[in-house]
């Protein structure tokens, strides 16, 4: 069904009307002329620039020529484009091809995942191309913005692939954990929240089901991440849990909501990819993310260490840094969904459980092999370090130094009442009380915890058996048809979007 210009017009008023404090949060965009960004585009934008400053010097030491960091320039630049996006058409454009690079770069070190990032990614891309040709009219691409009743789901369906919904999770944890870490700091740091993003531009009024969508994730990821041994799978299955509380807060519909969720986007992407560049540095020196085999590190990188510390107590919720200040404004946002807010302190329970298993097994144990097995011990070159400390320093100001910060407005002095350090304490105090009580029960295994991404093979299977049928009808040129034929549609698609 046709968007009607009328109705558009009136969504467009409605939404650039719509302010919190003296800051325009979501807005549907002119149909017209340049965007003019508002808050939520210059925080996606700062973001963009920023982490990859940080990827280009943390990967500076093993780029072996310039491919590599032309790479991460082109994805830069097509995230940014995708902030600046003023219509669905041009957002799913630069989205996918911000994708695009991002594979290419994850491709570098395994290609089979990079693949499924890449299927993974178009898949949800073509939903919205089909959603966006659906609700746009002749010469007038459908607004970034929220959508007619009738497609919402559509467009939610289509977000889920990027934002990691349950089930449409599967692609997350091995790209995020096989990739090179300066990928993987752009990949859970920035490229996951361009799902966040076209969520905060559709969602405009209270969602229930987005609303468990959002606890389903914070449970089942912190519940994956507690079963891992891999130290940078553990980090990607907590990109799901942490997505999880910024799914739930926007799905409250209220201003409060939104900003919660755009806060702890910010804060989540500067410590998440710090923990990250610290599971890589932890490789580097080791050649290993196997916490069976890690330990001992604290006394040789006291600075890794304490980098560790600072990332591990944001992500927990530890006051005084950005995390405490993320989950109270989330809930906050939430106070009037009790069920919500005890699942999200179980799911932070759990992240302070599986913290303290990676800091025991990954910084102060000792390792299971002698010092002299490890065939790539070596020191982390002052690139490396620099990179993780520009992670880390606005990461400590948003802790420590929150009041410029326009989002904290509609909050006064809720963070430091008795209500707000009980609800971060009280996982904290049982999560180490537990820890420490059973330690030989959070002991990383060596097996793997069956997960989504288990079931490719049999879909890939199932898939594979039609066409071989058909390659055998048409000679071994299948390929060629069903390369021509999505090509064709994706054209068909993009004439409509016009």
């Amino acid at each position: 069904m046709a968007f009607p210009n009328k109705q558009r017009r009136n969504i467009h008023e409605k939404y650039t009307r719509k302010r919190v404090g003296n800051h325009i949060l979501v807005s549907a965009l002119p149909q017209r002329g340049c965007m003019t960004p508002d808050l939520l585009s210059q925080v996606m934008i700062g973001l963009a620039l920023y982490l990859t400053l940080g990827a280009l010097i943390y990967g500076f030491s093993s780029f072996s020529g310039i491919l590599k960091p032309l790479l991460l320039l082109l994805f830069c630049a097509s995230a940014c484009m995708a902030a600046l996006a003023k219509s669905w058409f041009g957002f799913v454009l630069w989205v996918e091809l911000s994708s695009c690079f991002l594979a290419l770069l994850v491709a570098f070190r395994d290609g089979g995942t990079a693949a499924i990032y890449l299927f993974s990614q178009l898949a949800g891309g073509a939903l919205l191309l089909l959603g966006t040709s659906l609700i746009s009219t002749p010469g007038h691409p459908a607004p970034l913005g929220p959508v007619p009743e009738k497609w919402y789901f559509l467009f939610l369906l289509a977000l889920g692939f990027k934002t990691a919904f349950p089930g449409l999770h599967f692609w997350l944890p091995p790209t995020h954990s096989r990739a090179p870490s300066e990928v993987s700091l752009l990949l859970s740091g920035y490229a996951v929240k361009m799902g966040i993003y076209g969520l905060l531009r559709l969602v405009d009024r209270p969602s229930p089901g987005l609303l468990w969508i959002g606890i389903a994730m914070a449970l089942y990821g912190v519940f994956q991440a507690l079963m891992q041994h891999d130290a940078k799978r553990l980090l990607a299955c907590h990109t799901v849990s942490q997505l999880g509380f910024m799914v739930a807060a926007l799905a409250t519909g209220t201003p409060e909501g939104r900003k919660a969720a755009l806060f702890y986007l910010m804060a989540h992407a500067l410590f998440k990819g710090l923990l990250f560049l610290v599971a890589g540095s932890l490789e580097k020196i080791r050649g290993t993310r196997d916490l069976n085999r890690l330990g001992g590190i604290a006394r040789k990188e006291p600075l890794l260490f304490v980098l560790f510390l600072l990332g591990a107590g944001a992500i927990a919720g530890f006051p005084g840094t950005a995390g405490y200040l993320g989950k109270g404004m989330v809930k906050a946002a939430l106070t009037s969904h009790t069920a919500a807010l005890w699942s999200l302190q179980l799911a932070g329970l759990g992240t302070v459980l599986s913290f303290c298993k990676f800091g025991r097994y990954g910084f102060l144990g000792s390792s299971d092999q002698k010092e002299e097995e490890f065939p790539h011990l070596r020191k982390l070159p002052p690139s490396t370090l620099f990179a993780m400390l520009l992670m880390a320093f606005p990461l400590f100001v948003l802790g420590v130094f929150p009041r410029n910060i326009p989002f904290l407005s509609a909050f006064p002095g809720a963070f430091w009442n008795s209500s707000s350090l009980m609800s971060a304490l009280l996982p904290l105090g049982i999560g180490f009380g537990l820890f420490l009580r059973f330690p030989e029960l959070f002991r990383p295994r060596s097996a793997h915890f069956p997960d989504a991404e288990d079931l490719l093979p049999l879909l890939a299977k199932g898939i594979m058996q039609p066409l071989k049928g058909l390659r055998k009808i048409h000679s071994g040129r299948v390929r060629h048809y069903l390369f021509f034929l999505v090509l064709g549609l994706l054209g068909i698609l993009g004439f409509l979007a016009f």
